[in-house]
């Protein structure tokens, strides 16, 4: 099985971070990618923010799909 998990800030530490914890909690043979958008918020941190992450999250999506 493979999964994706989108943080949806630009923060890549945390994203790395994302990824650690999602591979020690994952069934032996999952495969997990973990990325973020390239354009976005360094933090959601509000409703705001929120409306921002929406168009890199949905492009993250639309590549996972064609993955």
């Amino acid at each position: 099985m493979k999964l994706k998990v989108i943080n949806p800030n630009t923060t890549a530490s945390m994203t790395a971070k994302i990824g650690a914890v999602a591979r020690a909690a994952a069934a032996p043979g999952t495969e997990i990618i973990a990325c973020n958008p390239a354009r976005g918020p360094v933090a959601i941190e509000g409703h705001y923010d929120e409306a921002l992450c929406v168009p890199g999250v949905l492009a993250e999506v639309l590549k996972g799909e064609q993955e």
